[in-house]
């Protein structure tokens, strides 16, 4: 009795359905079947299966095709969407950054921390929370709370060394506390 050589079970006859390559190699038809969509040729010897054999399976081939390509488009379509989705939120944490400058702008800086403060609580991004620290350093320091401005900023030049802004204001920071020789170190690192 002959097995398949791919699920390698007995092939019964008058029982099983089954076709052999041009070397004789026997394979069940179900198993041929959802072999074929991944290669024409025999699993053990590689030989083409011939056009006879091929036919009986093209429309299930062209099948699975399909679905393949459905499925590609789907993956496609969801990368896609991710895609729009960063940069929406982007997008979205600009207009909330320009709102902030309005604030500030208008010396509304109670206010501006306090949105701030909410949006910093969903943050998932580095580069939003050092956007964040920022604005949070020069709010602080523009309302004259030097110790904080000093503080925040002093935190977002330790994680992103080459902020010159961050610099900027935490030497002002400094020099307004009369911390001349710390406002000269912070200067100097402004490029």
């Amino acid at each position: 009795m002959a097995s398949c050589i791919i699920c390698h079970l007995d092939i019964i006859e008058g029982v099983d359905s089954a076709q052999n390559c041009p070397n004789r190699h026997p394979v069940h038809t179900d198993c041929l079947k959802e072999w074929l969509p991944h290669s024409s040729n025999c699993p053990l010897c590689r030989e083409p299966y011939s056009s006879g054999v091929l036919d009986k399976f093209k429309d299930f081939i062209k099948l699975r095709e399909e679905e393949k390509q459905v499925t590609l488009n789907n993956e496609l379509k969801t990368e896609e969407l991710k895609k729009m989705e960063v940069i929406a939120s982007k997008m979205s944490f600009l207009k909330f950054i320009e709102s902030i400058d309005i604030l500030i702008n208008e010396q509304e800086y109670d206010y501006a921390l306090s949105r701030l403060d909410l949006h910093n609580n969903g943050s998932n991004s580095i580069q939003k929370g050092q956007d964040i620290l920022f604005l949070k350093g020069k709010i602080n320091y523009m309302r004259g709370r030097y110790d904080l401005a000093i503080n925040q900023l002093f935190k977002l030049v330790k994680e992103k060394y080459n902020h010159p802004e961050g610099f900027l204001f935490l030497g002002k920071a400094y020099e307004a506390l009369g911390l001349d020789d710390k406002a000269k170190w912070a200067y100097e690192r402004i490029k």
